[in-house]
């Protein structure tokens, strides 16, 4: 596979972004004037979750990974 390909696949989707950022705008009562900042936070948090799996899942749960 080509490297354009793995970033590609690495790359959150519009989709994802889309539906987490709509989320945010509930989970903070629908206020106006906030997509960026909502579209922003959404994809930044997907991003890391792609990146680092591992720890995203361990935040989400509430446990620590053992070593």
């Amino acid at each position: 596979m080509s490297e354009t390909g793995t970033i590609a696949a690495e790359a959150p989707s519009r989709q994802r972004i889309e539906q987490r950022a709509y989320e945010i705008w509930m989970d903070e009562g629908c206020p106006t004037g906030c997509e960026l900042e909502h579209w922003l936070r959404a994809e930044s948090e997907i991003s890391l979750a792609v990146s680092k799996p591992e720890q995203h899942l361990a935040e989400d749960t509430g446990s620590k990974k053992k070593v």
